[in-house]
């Protein structure tokens, strides 16, 4: 193998496929990055056996082949080198990378070894408009459980049905709902795609480049799904298990809606998370009459106390006073979502749940569960 390729194509490359190496895995072959010169292209790939990844880059070809390298040698080695042409070759089972002043050789081994990754399952497929996705994604991958011992809160579920895709994610404390504008033509099923697959899609997929729709397929049987973005592709298993009724959790009933001015939100929640985060990030909201009043307390640093204007709806005006209390990073992270300049806030009866939504983004909903004490 041997071949001229620009270092800032390959060092895309190379930080993408470095994410999905498992190096201290029992086969050693799986720390690897797959290196593969064909025709006119570069491909690299790697796998952790939960998820795979394959990309391509434009590169001189002088002489086909293949090798797999440590991806995090290649990676410290590439990301730290100049832009420019890099020249690459292979010998026996090392490769020699070349660039202006810079030389050295990367120990490799053979690429016999290296599992065999799914390109297209050939079953399920559909097109996803790229910008569309990632902004879905964006306004639930927040919301996703870090808990491993709750598999199945540590993805995002996809809901097909009746031609239309919804995304759902939640973490037991809070939920995020969008659904997309796009028709989707497949069966009505539902599906749980890891999150770590999800976020690298936004990473490799950022707004205003020239790559077109995302074309997805997946296999329920193999629990396999494959996601194709332009000379990218990431495979990952689709995991297993049924997902909470979260539609049950979803207040019907409501006491009372009100909108408030986003940024004055936003203000009032770093404020009072100065004193909040040495109380368990508890911050309590009254709500009176047009104003709503934000406080936290901590027994190390004191408290604080600050009133903000609210506009109810002409309909729901009472001179009932709401007291609730929430985690206040939970509703900071709904606000970096939030597209307008209003929040609108729906309280249910009986403290439960409230409803956060976005009047710019009418197809979506995130709801937050209050905190209860005795």
């Amino acid at each position: 193998m041997k071949l001229v390729v620009l270092q800032e194509n390959l060092k895309n490359a190379v930080n993408l496929t470095s994410h999905f190496t498992s190096p201290k895995a029992q086969l050693p072959i799986l720390g690897n990055i797959l290196l593969k010169a064909d025709k006119t292209k570069l491909t690299l790939s790697s796998t952790n056996l939960e998820i795979s990844v394959k990309t391509s880059i434009g590169a001189k070809i002088e002489e086909e082949g293949e090798i797999t390298v440590n991806g995090k040698t290649l990676n410290d080695v590439i990301s730290n080198l100049s832009s420019g042409s890099i020249e690459i070759e292979s010998l026996q089972e090392q490769i020699k990378i070349t660039s202006g002043k810079f030389k050295s050789n990367i120990l490799g081994s053979n690429s016999a070894d290296f599992p065999n990754l799914p390109e297209k399952l050939g079953k399920n497929t559909f097109s996803l408009k790229r910008d569309e996705f990632i902004n879905a994604l964006s306004k639930v991958l927040f919301a996703v459980s870090s808990d491993e011992t709750r598999p199945i809160l540590t993805g995002v579920l996809f809901v097909f049905s009746k031609k239309s895709l919804k995304l759902v994610a939640t973490d037991g404390f809070r939920l995020s709902e969008v659904k997309l504008k796009s028709e989707i033509k497949i069966e009505d099923l539902k599906i749980i795609i890891p999150k770590t697959v999800l976020y690298e899609i936004t990473k490799i997929s950022p707004s205003g480049d020239e790559i077109g729709d995302i074309e997805v397929s997946f296999d329920k049987e193999s629990n396999q799904i494959i996601f194709t973005i332009g000379d990218t592709t990431l495979s990952s298993r689709i995991i297993e298990g049924d997902f909470p009724d979260y539609e049950k959790i979803i207040p019907q009933a409501s006491i009372t809606t009100v909108n408030v001015d986003k940024n004055e939100l936003e203000k009032s929640i770093k404020l009072a998370s100065v004193f909040a985060r040495d109380s368990g990030k508890i911050v309590k909201l009254k709500i009176k009459n047009e104003e709503l009043t934000m406080t936290a307390e901590s027994s190390a640093s004191g408290n604080q106390e600050m009133s903000i204007e609210i506009r109810r709806e002409e309909e729901e005006k009472s001179e009932e006073e709401i007291n609730i209390m929430f985690n206040y990073s939970f509703i900071e992270d709904v606000l970096k979502v939030i597209t307008d300049d209003e929040v609108k806030i729906i309280f249910a009866a009986d403290n439960k749940a409230s409803k956060f939504l976005d009047s710019k983004s009418p197809n979506f909903l995130h709801i937050i569960m209050p905190i209860k004490t005795n």
